[in-house]
């Protein structure tokens, strides 16, 4: 009988670890997009080298980066959140302190609201690499949800140093939010969408962030 259990298990681990994950159709305008029709093309493109060569880790990274997107982009952070998490697995099975996957497990975890656990990844990998902007941007986030606001300023100039772009001014923006400063957070805010590409994901989320700081304000 324990064996059988066994034989089971390691049935269910090899269902899993072979599993794929296709993107699922739009709805809507976006449906109809270019943009769209391009990320399907790119998916599929890195879904198959990925079967050819399970190795390949830029198709990995590239592939986990698509679904992290899409997830924001559609809104089905389960289903996309659980694709990611299976490409950046299996490069850290093989390489524990591959640098991209790190960060990128780091911002699944923020995401998905497990702040401890995602810092304590970042930090990590912020060792491995203290160059990164990106990695800075996810010790911001970490040590705001934690209270640690000093450290989260203490990251956001040195993030900022590195790479002043939307990411980084948002960040800014939003801290200057939590010490009371509108006015500086608006100006921040305005950087930010300046920044960013005309009809970006991350660009329309920005203008949102600014007209909620108009409306507080």
């Amino acid at each position: 009988m324990a064996a059988f259990v066994v034989i089971l298990y390691n049935i269910r681990q090899s269902k899993l670890k072979n599993t794929t994950y296709p993107l699922i159709e739009r709805k809507g305008v976006s449906a109809t997009s270019a943009e769209w029709q391009g990320t399907k093309i790119t998916a599929q493109r890195l879904i198959d080298n990925l079967k050819y060569n399970p190795k390949d880790t830029k198709s990995a990274i590239a592939l986990s980066s698509l679904y992290i997107q899409e997830a924001r982009i559609t809104g089905n952070y389960v289903y996309y959140d659980a694709a990611a998490m299976k490409c950046i697995n299996g490069i850290l099975d093989a390489s524990p302190d591959n640098f991209e996957a790190l960060t990128l497990k780091a911002l699944l975890y923020m995401s998905q609201h497990h702040f401890a656990e995602g810092l304590t990844i970042a930090e990590k990998a912020q060792r491995i690499n203290p160059y990164n902007s990106l990695i800075y941007g996810l010790l911001v986030d970490g040590n705001v949800e934690m209270g640690n606001y000093k450290l989260a300023v203490e990251n956001s100039d040195k993030m900022d140093s590195i790479r002043p772009d939307i990411r980084s001014y948002s960040r800014i923006s939003y801290l200057r939010e939590i010490y009371g400063d509108y006015r500086g957070a608006i100006e921040a805010m305005k950087l930010a969408l300046s920044a960013g590409g005309a009809g970006d994901e991350p660009t329309e989320w920005t203008r949102i962030q600014l007209a909620r700081l108009y409306e507080n304000t």
